[in-house]
């Protein structure tokens, strides 16, 4: 870009908008030809100006100072005979002079001078001796010179560059204020901005970071950039000139709000020019929220779609009391609706459910059956536990930096049925309106459906249209939001229509309510004491407070769920020491990969299997000859390997076999007591194995169980969890706070809160990747580690010894065993068939209440006119 460019009387942006406040009296003044700075090459060869003024030069150095001040003084003396001096003579030669048209060697003569003057190399030097005359150390006052007026000229000119490159600038962040959209506000990005303001803005970017630093400071300094903050200071000024350049106000302003900032301060960072002002901000949330609604319905017309809904607890806080306005809790209900936007998958059809359905239901699974698909899922389970055993040994720190990691015979089996990665497979997830509505009960699931449907804009009268008449849509929940759809079908099973009956809904459970399930089983069935080394003793020695009680509130399932496994990581420590025969794991690293995989396998079998039990528990066996804390220790890292391989495949995506635990966890719940999950397991496994179509089953296992908001390996979760994490939002992190917080706003704000976490993550990706990342780095673990494994070894937990007893207040039941008995599994199988089975109406009648109410008029008038006209003929018969 050349300065000529910002001096073109053609430049759009000199066309002012009516808020400009940059015009200046004869800024756009037209410059001669001599005033651009492209320095013609004529100037500089033999008798061009340059050349005659490099030759005087070259002529006077061999002066002394003498002759030259005798020459100087005697131009002046000319120059005043002339009725002019230095002053004079300056002023016109500076273009204030129109000569006549008649003298054009007159003219050229003064033009060849000035032009030998503004393009000779001794100019600049000129104009700094101007500014501030040389003087020798520390002897005389410098006179002032020119300093002050050159001062003026230079910040009159310094002040009108900056105000051209702005306004060439300006385009770059415009932004309607009205106009907020999530597209625009994601496509706001800092590293292109940058570099665009560098080069348009050069004199101010050369300003601020002259000002952002010292000279020794941008030396020194290694990490930090001035850049960003150089960045928001021009923003912020270009913000002052026109409130239609706020692109980086509005990305500020939601990424600020959806952090929580009070609107105090908030009215604070709008005075700076940071951000925009409360109002828009409401205002904006909401526009947030209409589009995204609108997204929603394009989405959902196009693509395939299922959902999922949960209970929300939140706390009203009134702080001055009336009669109508009291602190309390209220419960409403969040919902999300989940996009599939892989256009080759099939949609799940309603009336081939429904048809295979009626033919399986009478032909429930069995516990043979269950036992078969146990016995031929195991040996792949069996792999995945060896894997497990050695992830433990290979991921300590005495591991760290073996050479030997990457060996085949030590690579993790290949996944039964993995989900895909990557952003274009990340979930796409758009937030229901939250309603004040408890779905605690069987009515209120129902009118939660009835809402849903109502935001969906899926009317009867379009639900029974094509697609939508044929199609079934999965709607994920926690078990008691499974049950209570289930008791709504039931009792309206002979209602007019399917719609009615709501039989194009098929309800699953989430996996990670299933989770804490699990989580609850272990921990009611070894929390044990410190006499048996259960769950409590581990607790206390890692000094992990409130485990020894269960709770869906909190961080329960985060805290219990690292403890479980670092008691795991514990106890397999201290087994490999004991059957390697050595004393520290590091000694381990001795051995070849095969030998370590040799040794894993031993691990299983002896050590954490049903197999070792069963040795264990010879019916041919005294007493004397049972060691019951070697039992005990077996069976727990059995079970523990369940809860570990579960929560393995559910964070790497591995959907198959998250199908092939069922049976293991279907003898968990019914073992220990866990009936309602239980029962959950087998609609599932009887959905899976018999009452599902193809199309179906794979749907579901593919889309609705495991979710990837990032696209990211080993980032995959529950459904369940996102529609937690989206409470959570709604409650704490994009919280709605103060006397206006009521249920009517924060539905409908609640739309906007997938574009506010994008927001959010955007700004901190844009912003701190200059010195931090977006997440705290765990403490590390080992040192509780270390100390849970000596007790262990301490107590020779691993090690069988004859003889060694626990009091009957201290054993543990082994709910594996219970729960895999045929007998009450086949009865538990029977009571939960009779149960199942219901009638149900298969009419399609969809006419309204009026036409049913006048029919229903008209059977009965014409049955009352028989019965009034048919007596004599009864009476004859009689």
């Amino acid at each position: 870009m050349q300065a000529s460019d910002f001096l073109d009387n053609g430049d759009p942006f000199f066309n002012l908008d009516d808020d400009d406040n940059e015009y200046h009296d004869g800024e756009v003044e037209p410059l001669p030809p001599e005033a651009q700075l492209h320095v013609d090459n004529s100037f500089k060869t033999a008798g061009g100006p340059l050349a005659r003024t490099t030759l005087f030069m070259s002529h006077l150095s061999t002066l002394t100072n003498a002759d030259i001040a005798l020459k100087m003084a005697s131009i002046i003396e000319h120059m005043a005979s002339l009725q002019m001096d230095v002053t004079t003579f300056l002023h016109f030669l500076s273009w204030n002079l129109k000569v006549p048209v008649d003298m054009k060697h007159e003219e050229g003569t003064i033009r060849y001078a000035r032009t030998a003057l503004m393009h000779s190399e001794q100019l600049p030097g000129i104009l700094k001796n101007w500014h501030k005359p040389p003087r020798p150390h520390s002897w005389g006052v410098r006179t002032t010179a020119a300093r002050n007026a050159m001062d003026d000229w230079a910040l009159e000119n310094v002040t009108a560059r900056i105000n051209r490159e702005m306004r060439l600038f300006a385009p770059q962040l415009l932004s309607p204020p009205q106009d907020i959209t999530e597209e625009s506000l994601l496509a706001t990005r800092l590293k292109d901005d940058i570099p665009a303001m560098q080069a348009t803005q050069p004199t101010f970017w050369k300003l601020m970071h002259s000002l952002s630093c010292t000279p020794l400071q941008a030396k020194r300094n290694k990490y930090k950039s001035h850049e960003p903050r150089i960045f928001i200071i021009g923003a912020m000024l270009h913000y002052g000139r026109s409130h239609h350049r706020c692109r980086y106000q509005k990305f500020l302003s939601i990424y600020l709000k959806a952090s929580g900032l009070a609107a105090k301060a908030n009215d604070t960072t709008h005075l700076f020019g940071l951000t925009m002002s409360q109002k828009w901000i409401y205002k904006g949330i909401e526009q947030l929220s209409d589009s995204n609604r609108q997204r929603m319905m394009d989405d959902i017309i196009r693509y395939l779609w299922f959902g999922g809904h949960d209970n929300l607890n939140l706390a009203f806080k009134i702080y001055e009391q009336r009669a109508n306005k009291q602190s309390h809790f209220d419960n409403g209900t969040a919902g999300t609706i989940y996009i599939v936007k892989d256009t080759s998958v099939p949609p799940p059809n309603r009336i081939a459910y429904m048809e295979q359905r009626a033919r399986e239901c009478k032909n429930p699974i069995t516990a043979l059956e269950i036992f078969l698909k146990a016995r031929h899922f195991g040996p792949r389970l069996y792999e995945q536990r060896i894997h497990i055993v050695l992830s433990i040994l290979l991921e300590a720190p005495e591991f760290t930096d073996w050479e030997h990691k990457a060996n085949a015979a030590l690579a993790c089996p290949t996944p039964v049925q993995q989900l895909p990665i990557g952003l274009e497979h990340a979930t796409v997830q758009h937030v229901l309106d939250t309603v004040h509505m408890e779905e605690g009960t069987q009515e209120g699931n129902r009118q939660v459906i009835d809402e849903w449907k109502r935001q969906l804009g899926l009317t009867d009268v379009k639900a029974r249209q094509e697609p939508m008449a044929n199609r079934l849509i999965v709607w994920v929940g926690d078990q008691l939001t499974t049950i209570r759809l289930r008791f709504v079908k039931r009792d309206r099973a002979f209602d007019l229509n399917f719609i009615q009956r709501f039989e194009q809904f098929l309800e699953i459970f989430g996996w990670f309510h299933a989770q804490i399930a699990q989580e609850f089983s272990m921990h009611k069935q070894y929390l044990g004491s410190s006499e048996n080394l259960g769950l409590k003793h581990a607790f206390e020695n890692l000094n992990r407070k409130g485990l020894n009680t269960t709770s869906v509130q909190g961080n329960f399932h985060y805290t219990f769920r690292e403890a479980l496994r670092h008691t795991a990581e514990a106890r397999f420590r201290d087994v490999w020491t004991v059957v390697a025969g050595v004393e520290e794991l590091a000694e381990l690293r001795q051995r070849t990969p095969q030998e370590l995989r040799d040794l894993a396998c031993k691990v299983v079998d002896e050590y954490a299997s049903t197999e070792a039990l069963v040795k264990l528990r010879q019916p041919d066996k005294s007493r004397s000859a049972q060691d019951d804390l070697f039992d005990l220790s077996v069976q727990f890292n059995r079970d523990t390997l369940d809860f570990l391989d579960l929560d393995d495949c559910i964070r790497t995506g591995d959907v198959g076999r998250m199908e092939y635990l069922l049976p293991r966890l279907l003898f968990r719940f019914h073992g220990g007591g866990n009936h309602k999950y239980a029962h959950e397991l087998l609609e599932l496994m009887q959905g899976l194995w018999r009452e599902w179509p193809d199309d179906l089953k794979s749907f579901v296992m593919r889309f609705c169980w495991l979710a990837n908001t990032t696209g990211k390996k080993n980032s995959f979760l529950a459904f369940d969890m996102v529609q937690e994490h989206n409470i959570r939002d709604i409650k704490v992190t994009f919280a709605t706070l103060g006397p206006y917080a009521t249920w009517d706003y924060i539905k409908r704000m609640s739309a906007s809160i997938p574009t506010q976490r994008k927001i959010k993550h955007h700004v901190e990706r844009e912003f701190n990747h200059f010195c931090r990342g977006l997440s705290h780095t765990s403490p590390s673990h080992h040192e509780d580690v270390v100390k849970l494994q000596g007790k262990y070894h301490e107590a020779k937990a691993h090690v069988f010894k004859p003889g060694r007893h626990l009091t009957s207040n201290n054993k543990v039941k082994d709910v594996m065993a219970l729960g895999s008995n045929p007998k009450t599994l086949q009865a538990m199988i029977d009571r939960w068939t009779e149960r199942r089975l219901t009638e149900k109406s298969d009419k399609e009648i969809f006419d309204d209440v009026d036409t049913l109410v006048q029919r229903y008029k008209d059977s009965m008038s014409v049955r009352a006119n028989k019965t009034h006209t048919e007596p004599s003929t009864s009476v004859a018969q009689n």
